[in-house]
């Protein structure tokens, strides 16, 4: 347990700018890809959860990625009731359209994770040049994750 105690007053003279940051254009797209999350949602008494139809498996690439690609991915909660925290490990993305609008402007940033609710489709943008070798991609719940909504991106 921690507790603050204010015990006096100062000046703050902050101020947050209009334009945080100006992020480059996008370019353009090298590649696109369709991710489809779902999780057993019937009542079944040990549900799994599935990226693409497929549980996790450790062993297995389930995305070859060039290294310096900029690949535009659809990314669906095919669920009715559960949402996810769709993530990418070590790659920042700008999300493109969310159900097919333009994302607000708290979607405007780089991210590395966005959340879908039952139904959404999101469209993410990702260029892929920072980091090469496998990494996962996976639903950042980590129940989700645990039940194999996971699977493995490869980057050379």
């Amino acid at each position: 347990m921690m507790r603050f105690d204010v015990d006096r007053t100062a000046e703050d003279d902050s101020s947050v700018p209009d334009v945080l940051r100006t992020l480059p254009p996008l370019p353009e797209p090298t590649a696109e890809r369709t991710v489809v999350l779902r999780m057993d949602e019937d009542g079944r008494p040990n549900p799994r959860a599935y990226i693409d139809g497929k549980l996790y498996d450790p062993a297995r690439v389930d995305a070859r990625i060039r290294f310096g690609a900029s690949e535009l991915w659809t990314v669906t909660n095919a669920n009715t009731k559960a949402p996810h925290n769709f993530h990418l490990h070590l790659v920042q993305f700008r999300i493109r359209e969310r159900n097919g609008a333009t994302p607000g402007p708290d979607e405007a940033g780089l991210k590395d994770t966005v959340r879908l609710l039952p139904g959404e489709t999101v469209k993410l943008q990702a260029t892929f040049e920072t980091y090469q070798g496998e990494y996962v991609y996976h639903c950042h719940m980590l129940d989700h994750s645990a039940m194999g909504m996971m699977a493995t991106m490869k980057i050379t």
